[in-house]
């Protein structure tokens, strides 16, 4: 397998885990914001379902941790790319454009992947 192929594999799999975790994301905040309604439909006072809504906004919290050591590895993987010489890759699944501002992220304990000279 050449750099460039194994380029293409790792943008193809990162962006996969990035649009499946989004799609969980917004999956899950759906549950969160029936639920009251579907309790109310049901005939069941909100004790029935506060506990579920607290788990599902404690799995989003995790989520939302997740999503951002994803995109930390992705911007990891891309810094690899570069320092490579590794020809930029165009993967149909990207459907992001821009990858955006650098935000720092307080729990990140530094790069994921470190190139050594």
């Amino acid at each position: 397998m050449t750099r460039d192929q194994a380029a293409l594999r790792a943008a193809a799999l990162i962006n996969e885990a990035e649009q499946a975790m989004d799609e969980a994301m917004s999956r899950a905040s759906l549950l969160v914001a029936e639920l009251p309604h579907l309790q109310c439909q049901a005939g069941l006072n909100a004790a029935w379902a506060h506990p579920v809504v607290v788990a599902i906004c404690s799995a989003l919290g995790d989520m939302t941790e997740a999503r951002g050591s994803l995109i930390h590895a992705h911007r990891s993987l891309s810094i690899i790319q570069r320092k490579l010489g590794v020809a930029l890759l165009e993967v149909p699944t990207n459907t992001k454009g821009d990858e955006g501002p650098v935000t720092p992220r307080a729990a990140a304990p530094g790069p994921l992947l470190a190139l050594t000279a």
